[in-house]
């Protein structure tokens, strides 16, 4: 179970439900906890009845606690103005939306929730590192909406979609323009609540007491009434050009387009226009009809989007006559795809009125193929394999979605309290009452991860390894984090003693079987770089085969290759982390056989490596790593005299350096401390002069023209200084290289 704030561009109780609510419902029903986020608005408000009512409705409700709309769906409706995020209005809605999530916190106890956004703006409202991942749902081209900021709203979501971890869409011609975004970019198309609109076939149905007292077909159109969107001229030219067939419009006018005139419209005796009808009801409407219509005008709108009343439509039994847009191309076989004129909608509803066309089996069959229900449970399925799904079953104190609960929660504040005592004792020299009133304090409070940790960071400075691991096992089953394990692992100057001592504490965290991959496969990467330093023979080869290990495990994934998990909780990034080690352990070693097996398997993963799959950061930030790791395996080649196999490592570093210059990566590369483009840039430089030809070994170049590459490997930049540490490691592989 996961909790989800999902953020909408509709109010919750808006007659015409779209993608948002029924996504929430959806969610629900998989037994997810949903917060639903009320529309924060993309356009400034207009001067008319529907705006001045939304805007009413958001005063009296915008103080509220969250209230629950049905099992497992609570809504907030914050208070903020629409359609500013610049300025003093923008910083007072972030403060707004902040303020009623952090009191939605509260209410709810939120536990590291993903965000399910649908509006292009959120990176205006919101910090996406705050959530667990976050999805970008685009389900239409809102910018192309009348009287909405265009230019903000493209770069807004040209922004998002790199920005978050997945992206998907609902209409082809929007996965063509964003997915190559975002490397989790995946095309979902529209669906319908069958089941809700499969209610049109029950047998009884009685008309609504509002339904038009008219004699022979009836055609339907149930939706929102806006010119920028319905192809009108063309509905009156049809509906005057047929008089004995009775039309039906249910739906509001001109909510999104106040231009929208349909006087001469309604001025035909045969156009009944009903208004909104609440959504429970529209089934015993759609039951009264004989063809459903999709009249609509082919632009920039209607060219993104996918149609979400097609499949209630479907679901509802009726045949459907449609404007042939892109996103329904695929479903010529279940419905009359004609162009936006009259008489080819015409000529389709005849047909259809004497029979012909698909079959209402077939129209149902589809109709049950494309429910939210299933979509959802697919869209999880693709989050799970993309590692973006939190761990299941959450850990008991999982992180709260604001950080201000954790501080201030009352587990922290106790324990910080008892450790006041404890260090009083300490610094009057009384070290063992102090751990004594410390794991007295444990007993009470056993599950106090301040507690916890304290204990943990002295029975590590004591040299108490395994007790110490024992602890931080226990911490990352009580709040699925372990902060202490991450600064051991990533903060140098969080290690207790000697770099001898150090690992002998990575010995101990490497052989956990409790903890995660990603901590245990860089437990054994540290511990791998600590055995260097120590020249320790044996650590070193107990090294290579933890590492062994790791690489078998995650090569065996084959979600590896497409995780989009941040950076050190990426498994494709710990990949080459650990191939690296390996081949680090392996020249310490001075095992030249083993460098030629790990090179030749590190190159295999590089080719199955693709930087645009996975996520921009990560992808960004491994590229020296991988570099380096190439480069050894270059070197080898150059060992083995084998100038194929040189030419080959050199064609795959090509590949990836001229990946990481793609306009993807631009946002991640100017801020990062190191200058990943330009040591791909050196790197590959430095080893496209020293390619020979296959054809003529004695070309093969000297070993002093391997030196700069192989410094680049030990140290992040040119230290010539160092030069000789490079040409040993080169000059070990000679013997083995002359003879081949």
């Amino acid at each position: 179970m996961a909790d989800i704030v999902l953020l909408a561009t509709a109010d919750w109780d808006h007659p015409l439900w779209t993608n948002k609510q029924h996504v929430a419902c959806a969610l629900a029903e998989l037994g997810h906890r949903v917060l639903y986020v009320d529309s924060l608005g993309v356009r400034g408000p207009r001067v008319d009845r529907a705006d001045s009512g939304r805007i009413l409705r958001r005063l009296r409700r915008g103080l509220r606690l969250p209230r629950q709309v049905r099992s497992g769906v609570w809504v907030v409706s914050p208070l903020v103005l629409p359609g500013q995020t610049q300025g003093m209005a923008g910083r007072l809605n972030r403060w707004s939306l902040n303020l009623c999530l952090f009191a939605a916190d509260l209410a709810l106890d939120l536990r590291r929730p993903l965000l399910w956004t649908f509006n292009p703006q959120t990176r205006a409202y919101l910090r996406l590192g705050k959530f667990h991942a976050v999805i970008y749902h685009c389900v239409d081209r809102i910018q192309a909406q009348p009287g909405m900021p265009v230019a903000a709203l493209e770069a807004a979501e040209q922004d998002l979609c790199g920005a978050v971890n997945a992206l998907f869409t609902t209409a082809p011609q929007l996965q063509h323009a964003l997915g190559s975004l975002n490397a989790g970019s995946h095309c979902f198309g529209n669906v319908a609540d069958a089941d809700h609109f499969g209610q049109a076939l029950q047998p009884g149905q009685t008309a609504p007491v509002d339904w038009p007292d008219v004699q022979g077909p009836v055609l339907i159109f149930i939706g929102a009434i806006d010119a920028y969107k319905l192809d009108l001229p063309m509905l009156e030219h049809l509906v005057s050009s047929t008089p004995e067939w009775s039309y039906v419009f249910i739906g509001p006018v001109g909510e999104t387009d106040p231009t929208t005139d349909i006087t001469t419209l309604e001025a035909n005796a045969n156009v009944h226009v009903l208004g909104p009808r609440p959504y429970s009801s529209l089934p015993r409407y759609l039951a009264q009809a004989d063809v459903a219509l999709l009249p609509l005008q082919v632009n920039e709108y209607t060219r993104h989007m996918y149609p979400m009343k097609f499949f209630e439509y479907l679901a509802a039994g009726l045949p459907v006559v449609a404007t042939e847009i892109p996103s329904l191309m695929d479903q010529g076989d279940v419905a009359w795809l004609v162009p936006p004129q009259a008489p080819a909608f015409e000529q389709a509803i005849r047909q259809v009125l004497v029979g012909e066309g698909p079959t209402q089996k077939q129209r149902l069959d589809r109709a049950g193929l494309h429910t939210y229900r299933g979509r959802t449970a697919a869209m999880l399925q693709c989050l799970h394999q993309h590692g973006l799904m939190p761990e299941e079953p959450p850990a008991p104190q999982a992180p709260p979605y604001h950080h201000v609960r954790t501080q201030w929660s009352w587990p922290r504040l106790s324990g910080l309290a008892r450790l006041g005592m404890v260090r009083i004792l300490e610094r009057i020299g009384a070290a063992k009452s102090a751990e004594a009133c410390l794991r007295h304090c444990l007993r009470r409070e056993p599950g106090n991860i301040t507690l916890l940790a304290a204990l943990a960071q002295r029975r590590l400075a004591v040299g108490d390894n395994q007790g110490g691991c024992a602890l931080i096992e226990r911490i990352w089953a009580q709040d699925g984090e372990a902060e202490i394990l991450h600064q051991l692992l990533f903060r140098r100057g969080s290690r207790p003693g000697s770099r001898i001592d150090q690992l002998a504490l990575f010995d101990a965290l490497a052989a956990s079987e409790a903890l995660p991959l990603h901590y245990a496969g860089y437990c054994r990467v540290v511990r791998t770089y600590r055995a260097i330093d120590a020249k320790d023979p044996a650590a070193l080869r107990r090294c290579v085969a933890g590492l062994d290990a790791i690489l078998v495990e995650l090569e065996r994934d084959p979600n590896t290759y497409r995780c989009l998990k941040p950076n050190r909780e990426n498994r494709a990034k710990l990949l080459i982390s650990a191939q690296l080690t390996r081949l680090r352990a392996l020249m310490a070693l001075e095992h030249t056989p083993g460098l030629v097996q790990a090179s030749s398997e590190l190159l295999e993963s590089a080719r199955r490596y693709d930087p645009f799959a996975i996520d921009r950061n990560t992808a960004t930030r491994m590229t020296r790593n991988i570099m380096r790791s190439l480069t050894i395996a270059a070197v080898m080649a150059w060992h083995t005299a084998d100038a194929r196999d040189f030419a080959d490592v050199l064609g795959e570093m090509e590949r990836l350096r001229t990946a990481c210059h793609d306009p993807r990566f631009d946002p991640i590369a100017t801020k990062t401390q190191e200058d990943h483009r330009g040591f791909a840039d050196a790197v590959v430089a430095m080893l496209a002069a020293c390619c020979w030809p296959v054809t003529d070994p004695a070309q093969r170049p000297e070993l002093e023209r391997l030196v700069d590459p192989m410094l680049l490997v030990y140290f992040p930049d040119l230290r010539r200084n160092r030069a000789e540490k490079a040409r040993r490691f080169l000059q070990s592989l000679q013997p083995l290289a002359h003879s081949s």
